[in-house]
């Protein structure tokens, strides 16, 4: 599953950002505050490339994420494009695609979708992924979502479900999570990867 979710990823993106205005590449992205439309396909395209190459000390740290944006400043999007797709076709002869990668890139064009003015991620795309990671993350609880009940826990929470799944990856605030449709306490420490946001964002 992981092996397609990355590679039709990758083709989603880099179709939405090929043939930006140097405008729209400087646009901040709110789901990644400190960073610009091209410093997102930056990142995308260092990690296939660290991968590919085993430069993976300190990943998946801030600083390792730093360095990829910080290496490609100067480096025209056409260019990153091409290193991804060089490196993300080798990422796919590889046994096994890491969770890690296909989940970082569907986030991230989830974030480009949005900062772009796009229509959002396809339920496609996302909802499997959902799915999976719904009863992994939140035990106890049964999720009540559009595609059904995910999980068989005695909490349950009624949430539509992009927005848990955007929760899981660090795009939505505690306060956010909080006002969901709880039956008793929220386990919201369970639910994102990453730390929540400090603000709101909403898509």
């Amino acid at each position: 599953m992981f092996e397609e979710i990355y590679r039709e990823a990758r083709q989603r993106v880099v179709g939405l950002t090929m043939g930006l205005s140097a405008g729209e590449l400087g646009r901040t992205v709110p789901a990644c505050p400190e960073w610009t439309v091209h410093q997102v396909v930056a990142h995308l395209s260092g990690a296939a490339s660290d991968l590919v190459s085993g430069r993976m000390e300190g990943a998946p740290s801030d600083e390792w994420t730093a360095r990829h944006v910080a290496e490609r400043e100067n480096v025209p999007v056409e260019e990153l494009l091409e290193e991804w797709n060089v490196a993300g076709d080798k990422i796919g002869e590889m046994p096994r695609i890491p969770f890690q990668l296909a989940m970082d890139t569907i986030t991230h064009e989830a974030d480009l979708r949005a900062a772009l003015g796009r229509e959002r991620l396809p339920d496609t795309v996302w909802q499997p992924t959902l799915v999976w990671m719904t009863p992994r993350r939140l035990t106890g609880v049964t999720v009540k979502t559009e595609f059904g009940d995910l999980g068989d826990g005695p909490i349950t929470l009624e949430v539509e479900g992009y927005e848990l799944w955007r929760a899981f990856f660090g795009r939505r605030s505690r306060r956010q999570m909080e006002s969901w449709n709880w039956s008793g306490p929220a386990p919201i420490d369970a639910i994102p990867f990453f730390p929540p946001r400090e603000s709101d964002l909403v898509e």
